[in-house]
């Protein structure tokens, strides 16, 4: 390794510690030395990776040289099957040239265990029928006849309504049975 790149690396270090600690257990952090293309610390570790090993760069699919200041989220499975949200932070030289990556790694298995959880105990998915699938577009019609009517004659915009013209626009198109 470079001394250019043990000390970058050592001015991220506190950075790379916090974030770590602070959404532990949910995430590690990798830091890989690009000349040397290997890992060469990890934080936290849930991918069983070790220090020394290749670094996979070509998941990236991009050049070294191409690399963004970072990369946008992006999915892969975990050694155990489990989902890993990703992100990657590019390490520069002073002359903007990359020489490493910070690699962050979510472990996205146990929001989505606790988002079903959720969805099933509180009935998110409403398996009540539609009125508009019911009605088709009657209902939108005959809802959008009543509110232009009613900004005609108030001489609204509905862009432009305040809290109580709202509250009244409402009140009528209940009065117009709407909502049943």
């Amino acid at each position: 390794m470079s001394k250019e790149f043990e000390i970058l690396w050592r001015l991220y270090e506190p950075l790379i510690k916090a974030v770590v600690e602070v959404f532990h257990p949910f995430v590690e952090a990798a830091v890989h030395d690009l000349e040397k293309g290997t890992v060469v610390a990890i934080y936290h570790n849930i991918s069983q990776r070790q220090v020394g090993e290749p670094s996979p760069l070509k998941e990236l699919k991009i050049s070294t040289a191409d690399f963004p200041d970072y990369f946008s989220p992006y999915y892969k499975q975990n050694w155990d099957g489990r989902s890993l949200k990703c992100t990657s932070i590019t390490m520069r030289n002073k002359s903007g040239k990359p020489i490493g990556l910070i690699c962050l790694n979510i472990d996205a298995s146990f929001f989505q265990d606790g988002y079903q959880l959720l969805k099933s105990f509180l009935k998110i998915e409403d398996e009540a029928e539609n009125p508009i699938e019911i009605y088709g577009s009657q209902c939108e019609e005959q809802a959008e006849g009543v509110i232009k009517q009613f900004l005609e004659e108030k001489h609204l915009s509905l862009n432009h309504l305040n809290r109580d013209q709202k509250k009244e626009l409402v009140q009528q198109l209940y009065r117009k049975g709407i909502f049943k």
